[in-house]
């Protein structure tokens, strides 16, 4: 090998010129190549190598995990520390009255699906090789009385918060609505720990705009609830809701008048508008507990809504029209004479006061 051409960076190789620089740049591209392909798998970087869980049961009992014996005497939490696997965590409790073992199973960890936004889904491959995509629930909550392998990945709501079967409550954002501003109140009664009823009633109130000009009436809904879990402060519900609305207002409407010559006319009036609604909405919400009393509350549903519309003393002979043609004109629709079936689309946040 000529040593002068070595340190120059080129030398001869079986007959070939070759390239220290080449050699180089191949490392380089290994090496990018190597960290495109770990950081590509979202677990593999993200999620660690253990899980801190936490077990808490319904009563006292002590634990049994890896051969050592946790004696707890009070219903308190107890945290284990676990090294992810596809492997249950098999823990053992018990107290003088009952024993139980069960096997708490491991989750593919959330950030794994982000591996579906990696290069050619390389971060599934990468994470199935390291096996860092499992991960075992943060809470872990053991009914003594169920039978079997029977656990929740979660701790419950305290029970005493149900103990406070009414809610009133009030949407701060109603007075600010463009449409139908107003002041909205509610009453909510658990019938128990799973079902409610609710009933919210607005009063409208008057804006200067086309949809609420000296604007009177209110609207009166039901709704039934069912709440299918329920966190350590967090309840989930589905429900289902029946709503009237009755409303008139003034409106700045678009008119014309044809003559017998079809010669048209063309002019704005002031009208009253008078609205009926009746719609079903089925909601998903979320009720959070800040407190034992102070209680935050969101939903969205979508339905179906009748609609009826009519305009007040207008001749027969004006013509209600759009002036300034738009894709989706949301002043014409909303207050075109007519009766119709049309969707319904649904949002509200509250504060409610339990007690």
């Amino acid at each position: 090998m000529d040593l002068r051409r070595f340190l120059q960076g080129k030398f001869y190789l079986g007959g070939n010129l070759g390239s220290v620089n080449s050699i180089h740049n191949m490392r380089h591209t290994f090496l990018l190549l190597g960290l495109v392909w770990l950081v590509s798998s979202c677990a593999t970087v993200i999620n660690g190598s253990y899980s801190q869980v936490r077990i808490k049961s319904d009563e006292a009992v002590s634990y049994i995990y890896k051969g050592d014996t946790v004696v707890n005497k009070l219903d308190e939490p107890v945290t284990f520390v676990a090294k992810n696997s596809r492997e249950p965590v098999i823990v053992s409790i018990f107290n003088e009255e009952k024993s139980k073992r069960v096997y708490i199973l491991p989750k593919k960890a959330p950030v794994y699906w982000l591996n579906t936004f990696s290069p050619y889904l390389s971060g599934y491959v990468v994470d199935e090789i390291t096996g860092k995509k499992w991960k075992y629930p943060k809470k872990v909550h053991i009914n003594m009385d169920l039978p079997g392998n029977s656990y929740t990945p979660y701790f419950p709501m305290d029970s005493t918060l149900l103990l406070r079967r009414n809610k009133i409550g009030f949407n701060p954002f109603s007075f600010g609505l463009a449409y139908h501003p107003g002041v909205e109140i509610s009453y909510e009664r658990l019938h128990n720990d799973k079902f409610g009823t609710q009933l919210s009633y607005t009063h409208f109130l008057a804006r200067d705009n086309e949809y609420a000009r000296n604007a009177k009436g209110f609207r009166l809904n039901i709704e039934e609830k069912y709440f299918f879990r329920s966190y350590e402060q967090t309840r989930l519900y589905i429900s289902l809701a029946a709503e009237f609305l009755h409303k008139t207002h003034d409106a700045d409407l678009d008119f014309y008048t044809q003559t017998a010559s079809d010669e048209r006319f063309y002019f704005s009036e002031r009208k009253k508008i008078e609205k009926t609604f009746y719609s079903i909405t089925p909601h998903i919400g979320i009720q959070h507990y800040l407190s034992k009393k102070l209680v935050v509350e969101t939903y969205f549903g979508m339905g179906l809504r009748y609609r009826k519309t009519t305009h007040s003393q207008v001749p027969n002979n004006y013509h209600y029209y759009i002036s300034d043609w738009e894709w989706l004109d949301i002043e014409y629709y909303s207050n075109k004479q007519e009766a119709r079936i049309s969707g319904n689309m649904d949002l509200s946040f509250k504060l409610s006061w339990a007690f």
